[in-house]
């Protein structure tokens, strides 16, 4: 071999030493920055260019990461919710979760999408089970009835009598019901064996053809023109129309003007409810019992401002009595809906179905009944009233329980999928549990106490009860 050729190799040798060298340097220095005595070589921050030190472990990387984890588990915690709720005023005040008023399992798939975004936070302490309920709360809490609720209710059944103070629930000379109804795309969905169309079409038959013959009634519809998209946006939002002048009961005209609508577009309840107050200012609320009914099953989505148009309707010459209908209304919907309801000095009901629809217009059967009974010279009949009170308060227990049963079993699911899912571990759910559990007591006992305080006060006269309603509840219920 010549002397050149050796040279050659020679050089090629040294220089694949150099090279191989310097790329074990570079990861080592990377993947370890250890020396080979065993001390901290100076790394480097990818992101920044700035050398760490080495003093970067693995448990400074798993704390960041439970921080991480902590503030996406907050996320869920609806704004305001501060702790679980224990007196009534905690519960009836705590507004309605995400899938609130249906049962679990009529959204199950859309529920699992959400819960499979729950972070699992290993070994929780007190404090992060908390954040898990409140999140959990933000999702499923149900919607408490309100004492206004049954001071509301009591009105009704005290409709005529000499001791209202409101003058909208007294006898006048004629009696009006106008009925506000959303045929929005959303009215297609089943509710039972029927659409929501259908059984609302079906209540409100039943409803008109009970009324005394000198009773009128009148229907207006919104979100029966177009279609649900944005292309139809503009048609759908600015139609609401009258299929059913008020007027006395007709039974083929009324067939008729049902049949001239299906589920359709937008909920454009603002501009319904506008129109509502036009349909009735003819009948001052002086010489009129004018009743509106408003049924939907959705929030505003045509960007008007139904709370401050129901405020309006409150202090228009009309004075309406107005009930507001959630019919399967979701968290968000009964969260405005009952806005609007308090907004025009109503009130409002989450119903599901036709016979509850029917239940809640049968409350304006009996006050028409009375008004019937007044006008032809028939005396107030007081017995009947605090039997309609008793009836009403018992209602409300009922509602109540009902309430806190459907929020503990809503949970109870959540909590089976979550762990069939991997969402949380077993014992994460378990200590879960336990809390759902001391949840639902809590809550079931201050239905009890509130149904007790409001039978000791049946026996008082409408005004008496009021007052001392109102006095307690300031101050919560006895218990709390």
């Amino acid at each position: 071999m010549s002397r050149q050729r050796k040279q050659v190799l020679v050089w090629l040798a040294i220089l694949f030493v150099c090279l191989f060298s310097l790329s074990a340097c570079s990861a080592e220095e990377q993947y370890v920055g250890i020396d080979s005595s065993g001390s901290s070589l100076p790394t480097t921050d990818q992101e920044t260019g700035k050398e760490t030190g080495g003093k970067e472990n693995p448990a400074e990387r798993a704390h960041s990461s439970r921080e991480a984890q902590i503030e996406a588990l907050k996320a869920f915690i609806p704004e305001g919710l501060t702790k679980r709720p224990e007196t009534a005023e905690e519960f009836y005040s705590l507004p309605p979760g995400r899938f609130a008023g249906t049962a679990y399992g009529q959204q199950s798939k859309e529920i699992e999408k959400v819960l499979r975004e729950f972070p699992n936070i290993e070994n929780p302490d007190a404090e992060t089970l908390e954040l898990y309920y409140l999140g959990l709360l933000g999702l499923f809490a149900e919607d408490y009835p309100e004492p206004q609720d049954i001071i509301n209710r009591i009105k009704l059944a005290s409709f005529g009598s000499p001791d209202m103070d409101d003058p909208r629930f007294q006898f006048k000379e004629q009696y009006n019901v106008m009925i506000v109804l959303d045929a929005s795309g959303s009215m297609a969905h089943l509710a039972g064996n029927k659409t929501r169309m259908e059984a609302a079409k079906d209540a409100i038959r039943s409803f008109a053809a009970s009324l005394p013959a000198d009773a009128r009634v009148g229907l207006r519809v919104y979100g029966h023109e177009g279609t649900g998209s944005d292309a139809d946006k503009v048609l759908s939002c600015s139609k609401s129309d009258v299929m059913y002048p008020l007027q006395a009961y007709d039974q083929q005209k009324l067939d008729g003007a049902l049949a001239q609508f299906k589920p359709a577009g937008w909920t454009p309840i603002a501009l319904a409810l506008e129109q509502a107050q036009q349909d009735l200012q003819a009948y001052n609320g002086e010489q009129n019992t004018n009743i509106i009914y408003l049924v939907s099953d959705g929030i505003e989505t045509c960007g008007g401002d139904p709370v401050e148009v129901a405020k309006q309707l409150a202090n228009s010459d009309v004075t309406p009595i107005v009930n507001v209908v959630g019919f399967g209304a979701d968290g968000d919907a009964q969260r405005q809906l009952k806005q609007v309801a308090e907004a025009a000095g109503g009130r409002y009901v989450l119903i599901q179905n036709q016979q509850e629809l029917q239940k809640e217009f049968k409350q304006a059967e009996e006050m028409a009944r009375k008004w019937r009974d007044w006008k032809s010279g028939a005396s107030y009949d007081a017995f009947s009233a605090n039997l309609a009170q008793a009836l009403d308060i018992s209602v409300y227990g009922s509602n109540w329980q009902l309430t806190a049963q459907r929020e503990s079993y809503n949970l109870f699911s959540a909590f089976l999928s979550m762990q069939s899912l991997k969402v949380l571990d077993k014992e994460t759910i378990e200590a879960l549990e336990k809390m759902k559990d001391e949840q639902e007591k809590i809550s079931r006992q201050r239905g009890r106490e509130i149904e007790a305080f409001l039978d000791e006060l049946n026996e008082s006269t409408y005004k008496e009860t009021i007052d001392a309603i109102n006095r307690q509840f300031h101050a919560n219920v006895p218990g709390n």
